[in-house]
């Protein structure tokens, strides 16, 4: 004998006004349940044409940029690849010369700056996009930075004084080439040519 606990609803077919109760309970049940998933589905979906659609750049803007970073790349390469060139034929200059000629280690050094400055020049006359224009700047506030010790280099009075400060430029040599490594990276442009 089963619990009257246990009992399904097929049993209560002994009394017809409970079996017609319940029925209409289960009626009334199914209904508000099928009613609390139609408000919340159209809440949700109301939602969805309320919500503003994912800011998008216009279709031409990609490729817009791209060509514009890709103008920046040449121009900086039109500056740099000749300006480079240059700076290692003075330095190749300079190291034979500071041996044993200081006039013309001296007269090297000027010319370095001279480059320097043009390159400086130059690279500030190109219209970067503004995170590749931060660099550059940071590029020219580094090569001014070499290029005083250079000139300082340029007004030794002798050839023990000159080499000296060699170790200094070298170091702003390279807080040049970190800049100048990452405007390239910036522009998609390979790494600086070993010299």
């Amino acid at each position: 004998m089963t619990s009257s606990r246990f009992r399904d609803f097929g049993d209560i077919d002994d009394d017809p006004g409970t079996s017609e109760r319940v029925r209409r309970v289960r009626l009334l049940v199914i209904g508000a349940v099928v009613l609390v998933l139609l408000i919340v589905a159209g809440y949700f979906f109301g939602r969805s044409l309320r919500r503003p659609p994912p800011p998008t750049a216009p279709p031409a803007a990609a490729p817009a940029a791209s060509a514009r970073l890709a103008a920046a790349a040449r121009s900086y390469l039109a500056v740099a690849t000749p300006s480079d060139k240059q700076l290692d034929a003075e330095e190749d200059a300079y190291a034979d010369d500071e041996r044993d000629d200081l006039a013309a280690a001296k007269a090297e050094l000027r010319a370095q700056v001279a480059t320097e400055r043009l390159f400086d020049q130059e690279l500030a006359a190109i219209k970067f996009p503004a995170p590749v224009e931060a660099t550059a700047q940071a590029l020219i506030r580094a090569n001014e930075a070499r290029f005083r010790v250079t000139l300082r280099q340029a007004r030794a009075k002798t050839l023990t004084a000159l080499r000296a400060l060699d170790g200094a430029r070298k170091a702003g040599d390279a807080a040049v080439e970190v800049q100048a490594e990452l405007i390239r990276k910036q522009l998609h442009l390979p790494p600086v040519p070993s010299s």
